[in-house]
């Protein structure tokens, strides 16, 4: 068998992954789990739920957070309002604590969250996006998450709800479906040009924003389409996330210490998170990692509050997941050495 070719671009949305091992635990050991189109769409339904049989009066979102899952939930009969919690400082939250409240507790980058456990009348949701394997060890009343983020697959969200929870008016909808299709053509096209087959990233790049755009829409309130779900029962999730800590692990002693940024995880979590001293810093490096074909994300564009401004303006997350091997971690990690070395 041929040494394995380092592959032409880094980051950005997955490619698909042919996988036929399964042997995951991760749906099975969950009881009461249900599947949804989207984290967004999971949350939402599960608010639903909440208000109907609960009395559910009151949400509270953290501030730094990505809104456009806020903004899918603001048509429900509940009170939606934002606390201020920053994961960099980790301050006390500030909550009334009354019956009826119900606080999103988001677990943020595999690393930190709030603690609420001066909180007795409060129901609490945690959104364990960033790191699937810490449902089991939640604490919270209930926990929802997208897939999407350390999971090789086009649509997907969760929540696990109490014994006694039903979501009664919930359907797979074309909406979703036509969506999943499209994001499975733009992952089957994107492996196809990281083989070079294709000498182009536009097309796969079309069909991934058209996609995308159907997140948006509340025709994608939907459970998880029958052909995801097979999908997902493919994959050896706990493998797959395993392999990412083992990566960052790998790539954080790679990275030579520098006083430009501090890396915010050791292992945790679906990448590399560094936090840059000042947004011009996070900005330029930012666009020489694109430049070399290394496309990391920032977290989350439109903050409302000026700390969170700040927050998204200096965190820069950068892609060693499962996809790549020690080699390609160490290019990653070398790439960003280099540009510090001559700055």
């Amino acid at each position: 068998m041929g040494e394995r070719v380092m592959i032409k671009e880094f980051g950005s949305d997955f490619h698909y992954i042919y996988s036929e091992k399964g042997q995951s635990h991760f749906l099975d050991d969950q009881e009461c789990l249900n599947l949804f189109f989207s984290g967004r769409a999971a949350v939402y339904n599960l608010l639903k739920v909440g208000i109907a049989e609960y009395k559910w009066k009151k949400v509270g979102f953290p501030g730094y957070y990505c809104h456009e899952v806020v903004d899918f939930c603001r048509d429900l009969d509940i009170d939606i309002v934002y606390y201020q919690y920053n994961p960099l400082e980790n301050n006390r939250i500030e909550w009334d604590d009354n019956e009826g409240d119900v606080l999103v507790n988001v677990n943020f980058f595999g690393i930190r969250k709030a603690d609420v456990s001066h909180l007795k009348k409060t129901v609490i949701i945690e959104d364990v996006t960033h790191d699937l394997l810490s449902t089991g060890r939640s604490s919270a009343d209930y926990v929802f998450g997208s897939l999407r983020k350390q999971l090789p697959i086009g649509v997907g969200g969760f929540c696990i709800v109490k014994e006694n929870d039903f979501f009664t008016d919930t359907h797979e909808t074309v909406a979703a479906d036509e969506a999943y299709q499209k994001k499975s053509v733009a992952m089957l096209l994107k492996a196809d040009y990281l083989k070079n087959n294709l000498d182009s990233n536009t097309l796969y790049r079309h069909y991934y924003q058209e996609a995308e755009k159907m997140f948006e829409s509340r025709l994608t309130d939907s459970l998880m389409p029958q052909q995801a779900i097979a999908q997902l029962g493919t994959f050896p999730i706990e493998d797959l996330i395993n392999t990412t800590r083992e990566n960052i692990s790998f790539g954080v002693k790679e990275l030579k210490p520098n006083n430009s940024y501090q890396v915010l995880n050791n292992e945790n979590g679906f990448c590399l998170v560094l936090y840059c001293r000042a947004s011009e810093i996070r900005d330029h490096l930012r666009n020489y990692l694109i430049e070399h074909k290394i496309f990391p994300a920032v977290l989350w564009p439109n903050q409302i509050f000026e700390k969170d401004k700040d927050l998204q303006g200096r965190i820069l997350c950068i892609h060693m997941d499962f996809r790549y091997s020690h080699e390609e971690v160490k290019h990653i990690a070398d790439k960003i050495n280099t540009y510090f070395e001559n700055v």
